[in-house]
């Protein structure tokens, strides 16, 4: 990226902890990251090494021990941050429709009705060309029409920033192709920067601009990849020469930093 641009979203010397049955475990150290407007960021790393951990400090759900985070404001000066989360089940409210449950972000803000609400729900999806049986309850639902709800629900509020934690992860294989089509499709619609962590090497090359390496837990970066495969993806890019080179130096990479 050029130094010339400013990011979207800037850490700057994290330090994140918990107390585990009376010990502290250091979770994320001296951790410094930058992401630019309308980026796609995969993050991939060891499990354990405090992916999620970042994720939520970014969504404002925790707090770090120190550091900044500093997020570029939209025109209106207004931060918008939508989070998609791996377990859908738990997201979602089982007695809400599949309509309700994406406009329950605008419930919150206590200024629009229900048919308002109704009414953007409507517009998101087809403005995403996303089609959901929006009178069903969730047990009525796939495992990836739910998480698309969880998507929609996410971008209803037009966010700034769109983060997705593993959210593929329970999905099984063809759901999950399916899916990394529909979100690259969301993604060029909207531009939205995205940060998006998966524990699939593939997934995440196929997907970003850059991929972060994380090191083992505490987590600090290990080093960035810049993905050099054009747009729109194609499955078949996978067999390219440079996908393969790429993904060879990340494994190594990966490996060397779990050895550790």
């Amino acid at each position: 990226m050029s130094s010339n641009l400013k990011p979207q979203l800037s850490l700057q010397n994290i330090e994140k902890s918990y107390d585990s049955q009376g010990k502290k475990v250091q979770v994320l150290s001296n951790f410094d990251m930058d992401v630019y407007e309308s980026e796609f960021i995969s993050i991939f790393g060891p499990n354990g090494c405090g992916k999620s951990t970042l994720l939520h400090l970014i969504a404002g759900i925790i707090d770090s021990d120190e550091g900044t985070i500093s997020i570029k404001s939209n025109a209106e000066d207004v931060i918008s941050i939508g989070i998609v989360f791996q377990n859908y089940d738990k997201s979602l409210l089982p007695w809400r429709t599949c309509l309700d449950n994406i406009g329950l972000p605008l419930e919150a803000e206590n200024r629009f009705s229900k048919k308002e609400r109704r009414k953007r729900s409507f517009k998101i999806l087809e403005e995403l060309d996303i089609d959901l049986p929006l009178d069903s309850y969730p047990y009525q639902m796939s495992g990836g029409q739910k998480q698309l709800t969880c998507i929609a629900r996410a971008m209803i509020r037009r966010p700034s920033i769109l983060l997705l934690d593993e959210p593929f992860a329970s999905l099984d294989y063809q759901t999950r192709i399916s899916m990394q089509e529909i979100l690259q499709d969301i993604w060029g619609k909207t531009n939205v920067t995205t940060i998006f962590i998966s524990h699939e090497i593939d997934e995440a090359i196929y997907l970003a601009d850059r991929v972060l390496l994380l090191t083992s837990r505490p987590a600090t970066v290990a080093s960035w990849y810049e993905v050099p495969l054009s747009r729109p993806r194609k499955l078949e890019m996978l067999s390219a020469e440079p996908y393969v080179k790429l993904r060879t130096d990340v494994l190594n990479r990966f490996r060397s930093e779990v050895g550790k």
